[in-house]
């Protein structure tokens, strides 16, 4: 311990204190997430074997690390899979603070016993309410802020007090450092879940259809059959670019899609298929283009509202 205050003159044996609270912090924290994603439809939590009070599976080890030096650091990062949610972007939105929202509920729940703990030492005259106050609130002026690890864990009070107030004092960091709106926090995904979830629903507004859910968001759009209508030159291509699409010919398809677009540039659906085309054979930059150009040139509303999806 000496020589760990020599390199760090600023640390104190309480932050050695903090070890069990983040244990138990970053257990909370992802039972939250975990839990959540399973009961809104993500059946990956368990192979994963998130859902687990075992608090290795959860931990950071980079962000132990940290936590404990400089007062930042983080569990492990949130995962799972937002195909099975009924409402995507909302149900993301719910996995994404649930942890947060777990950490502060903990925080509160310990707070509160550690001062009914405090006020029934110092009632019983086990400890000052100033050494109470010193310890709860870590006092680096006073006295006992100054104890030896030693000297505290032979003050079974003061050893007491000091654990349980590690522990909601980490649940809370843990909650309010989660909520940074940067990745690899919750806040990051909390935000990209809220914007998702506001242009969902002004594209329901505009279209007054809500967006395809994310089970389908991959399916092509099959070609409109109207027997005995004389079929466009883009329809004409964009029936055989879907069959060869069919057929995973992914390469020719798009060909045909663009052969669509060439006689009729506000043919919605040959962007679509044409960019879920591309997303099949792993050309994300082509995808993401072809889907852009269906919400800026295409003429149906459906069209539009698939590509946003």
């Amino acid at each position: 311990m000496e020589t760990i205050a020599n390199l760090l003159p600023n640390w104190h044996w309480y932050y050695l204190m903090s070890l069990p609270g983040l244990l138990i912090g970053f257990t909370v924290h992802e039972l939250g997430h975990s839990l959540t994603a399973y009961f809104l439809g993500d059946r990956s939590q368990v192979k994963r074997g998130s859902i687990s009070a075992n608090p290795l599976r959860h931990v950071s080890w980079l962000g132990t690390a940290l936590f404990l030096l400089f007062g930042i650091g983080w569990p492990k990062p949130l995962r799972f899979d937002a195909r099975p949610f009924k409402d995507r972007y909302l149900d993301s939105l719910l996995v994404a603070i649930a942890g947060p929202v777990a950490s502060f509920a903990a925080s509160v729940v310990v707070f509160l016993s550690s001062a009914l703990l405090v006020s029934v030492l110092s009632a019983s005259g086990r400890i000052s309410g100033e050494q109470a106050s010193a310890v709860f609130f870590f006092n680096r002026s006073h006295p006992l802020a100054h104890l030896t690890l030693s000297e505290a864990m032979q003050n079974a009070t003061v050893w007491l007090v000091v654990f349980t107030n590690r522990i909601w004092v980490v649940n809370f960091v843990l909650a309010v450092i989660s909520l940074i709106p940067l990745p690899p926090f919750d806040g990051f995904t909390a935000t990209l879940s809220l914007l998702g979830h506001i242009k969902e629903m002004r594209i329901k507004q505009l279209t007054g259809e809500t967006p395809p859910p994310a089970l389908l968001e991959s399916r092509m759009i099959e070609p409109a059959s109207n027997p005995g209508k004389k079929q466009t030159i883009a329809e004409i291509h964009f029936k055989l670019g879907a069959e060869y699409h069919r057929q995973q010919k992914f390469d020719d398809a798009i060909a045909r899609y663009r052969l669509a677009l060439q006689a009729d540039s506000a043919f919605g659906p040959a962007y679509v298929n044409m960019g879920l085309a591309y997303k099949a054979t792993n050309r994300r930059e082509e995808a993401i283009h072809a889907f852009r150009g269906t919400t800026r040139y295409a003429s149906d509303e459906k069209s539009k509202a698939q590509a946003w999806a």
